[in-house]
């Protein structure tokens, strides 16, 4: 008997790296309705994809291959370009991303449940890392010897591209009085904390900045004992570890992004219709246009309950 030929499938990505990560799930369902399927992965992020067995390959979008040549010119590839973001069941909030996702590419839901894979070298050098920015801080201010080695608190508040128009995402971010309020009160409780940002972002006060790389991040998670997110790179990659966390969320649903392995906290605001000149298919922007906030963000967590969850 002739051995078939596996079939041939690129999936194509758009979009940013949490979106990259909760796309494993994706896959692994794809795989394991088609297992003897090639497929290979284009995005603008292929570091989500480092190590993931169920894929064959995965091309950079910012620096993609010859593609005609390479996958359409052969006309024996099945090409997926569909972003969920743009069906109907993703626009009427139907059903979890994942869900959507499957169905465009006409599969059923076997897990949601993401994967990343990080190596042992990539795990040595974040504990490194860990302490070397604890070393560096307390050098810098004086105080000498770095402290006795605490329990790590991880807070990421902001999320986004580098250049984004509002380096504040009311939309999104945890409101930065928030944030601090619970950074005061782990500190006092004998963590360390260290608050995941990039440069151009707000910093908290008595934190350890964690300047790290998106790969350093996903490596680091492990070695935290307490995890405060909002709806980005980290959470994606702590539910794709196995670490629960507690998530914020103002304008997005955890019945959309999230998972159950998180302990999700949905803001308290009435989101009731105000003035939405940016708003295009969706009711706000989430990079935070700040003429579209319909409410005072100071005032839509309770900090007592985060901690509260957290502790």
């Amino acid at each position: 008997m002739l051995k078939k030929t596996p079939e041939n499938y690129l999936l194509i990505i758009a979009g940013g790296i949490g979106k990259n990560i909760l796309a494993t799930a994706v896959v692994a369902s794809f795989k394991k309705a088609k297992p003897d399927a090639n497929l290979v992965i284009m995005t603008a992020h292929p570091i989500a994809w480092q190590g993931n067995p169920e894929i064959k390959a995965v091309y950079d979008l910012n620096n993609p291959p010859p593609l005609y040549q390479e996958v359409l010119g052969h006309k024996k590839w099945t090409i997926f370009r569909h972003d969920p973001y743009l069906t109907e069941d993703f626009l009427y909030r139907r059903a979890h991303l994942i869900d959507i996702w499957c169905k465009l590419l006409g599969v059923p839901v076997s897990t949601r449940q993401p994967k990343v894979f990080v190596t042992q070298e990539e795990t040595e050098r974040a504990e490194k890392l860990l302490a070397e920015s604890v070393i560096s801080e307390s050098l810098e201010s004086g105080k000498g010897a770095p402290p006795i080695k605490k329990p790590v608190f991880l807070i990421h508040t902001s999320g986004g591209a580098p250049n984004q128009k509002f380096p504040i995402s009311w939309a999104r971010d945890l409101p930065l009085t928030t944030a601090q309020k619970v950074v005061d009160a782990m500190n006092k409780k004998g963590y360390q904390t260290y608050q995941i940002r990039n440069i151009n972002q707000p910093a908290l006060e008595n934190v350890t900045w964690l300047n790290a790389t998106t790969r350093e991040i996903m490596a680091v998670l492990p070695f935290s004992d307490k995890r405060l997110f909002i709806d980005s790179l980290p959470q994606h990659a702590a539910a794709a570890l196995g670490l629960p966390s507690v998530v914020t969320w103002i304008i997005n649903s955890p019945k959309m992004f999230g998972y159950p392995l998180h302990h999700n906290i949905e803001a308290n605001v009435d989101a009731s219709f105000r003035h939405y000149p940016m708003s295009y298919l969706e009711k706000f922007d989430i990079t935070g246009a700040i003429e579209q906030c319909p409410f005072d963000t100071t005032e839509i967590f309770d900090v007592e309950a985060i901690l509260k969850t957290l502790l």
